[in-house]
């Protein structure tokens, strides 16, 4: 039975809709620090760090949307960027310090005693997770990619 629609497209139009929401996000979260380049980050340089992801996650949501021939490759380069970002962290020793010490510092209110290896390890483990997650996302995408025909501009 043919629905007419493209194979694909209520996934890629489902993450759309949550690319828009993390851009909000993102948006909410201007002024927040980031750990970046080996310190945490505050002021202008936070905020052009968030105003690129939101910018980044307003695009790929265009994209996936609408179907753009651009949606693929923009899939890769926000994979790749996200990529380096995560791993210019985990190779940073005092950022990885500093988040790792806030989050304890968070979850001592809810779960005293929890020690500070265990949410590094945590920590860590969900970076690689959420890296895993972006490009099996782009693995579907290029395994789908006739999707991004329907829109050719």
């Amino acid at each position: 039975m043919e629905t007419g629609r493209t194979k694909g497209q209520f996934t890629f139009r489902t993450a759309a809709v949550f690319f828009f929401i993390s851009a909000l996000f993102e948006l909410l979260a201007a002024g927040t620090p980031v750990p970046l380049f080996g310190a945490i980050r505050e002021g202008a340089g936070a905020m052009a760090y968030h105003l690129v992801y939101a910018v980044l996650f307003v695009a790929l949501g265009l994209g996936l949307w609408a179907a753009k021939s651009w949606g693929l490759a923009l899939i890769v380069a926000g994979v790749a960027l996200y990529t380096l970002d995560r791993v210019q962290l985990l190779l940073s020793k005092p950022a990885m310090d500093a988040v790792i010490t806030q989050l304890q510092e968070q979850l001592q209110a809810s779960m005293p005693g929890i020690e500070k290896a265990m949410v590094a390890q945590a920590f860590v483990l969900l970076i690689v997770l959420f890296v895993l997650g972006w490009w099996g996302f782009a693995l579907y995408a290029w395994w789908r990619r006739e999707y991004f025909q329907g829109g050719k501009t």
